[in-house]
C-alpha cells in the first residue's frame, strides 16, 4: 500500500483507492480540522488508485500514530483484500479512525 515515503510525502497505491466511497471517506478524514496544521496537500488519482499526501513532518504526532499501529495494520489487511464483500468493514474502520482523529484535538 505504501509505495513511496520520505519526510513530508507519502504515496499510497491500492485498488481500494479506486473505490469512490472509500476514498472520499478517507480523504474527508485527512482533511479534518484536527489535521489541518499537519497535512499540506492531498492528491488523488482514481485511475491508478494512488493518493499522495504532503505533510509537515515536524508536526506529526508520532506518539498518537504509534498507538494506532495495530489499527493501521488491520486496516491495511482489509484494504489488501478489498472487494465489495469487505467494503462495509473498511468504511466502518474509517469511521473508527475518524473518532481517533477527532480526539486528537482534545487530547
Amino acid at each position: 500500500m505504501i509505495t513511496g515515503f520520505f519526510p513530508g510525502r507519502i504515496r499510497l497505491r491500492a485498488p481500494v483507492f479506486k473505490d469512490t466511497a472509500i476514498t472520499e471517506r478517507a480523504l474527508s478524514i485527512l482533511k479534518a480540522p484536527a489535521l489541518s496544521s499537519i497535512i499540506k496537500e492531498i492528491e488523488h488519482n482514481p485511475v491508478t488508485g494512488s493518493v499522495l499526501i504532503k505533510y509537515h513532518p515536524t508536526k506529526v504526532p508520532i506518539a498518537k500514530l504509534t498507538s494506532l499501529l495495530p489499527f493501521f495494520k488491520k486496516l491495511e489487511k482489509e484494504a489488501e483484500m478489498y472487494s465489495e464483500k469487505n467494503k462495509a468493514v473498511i468504511l466502518a474502520m474509517l469511521d473508527e479512525l475518524e473518532g481517533y482523529v477527532k480526539n486528537w484535538e482534545t487530547a
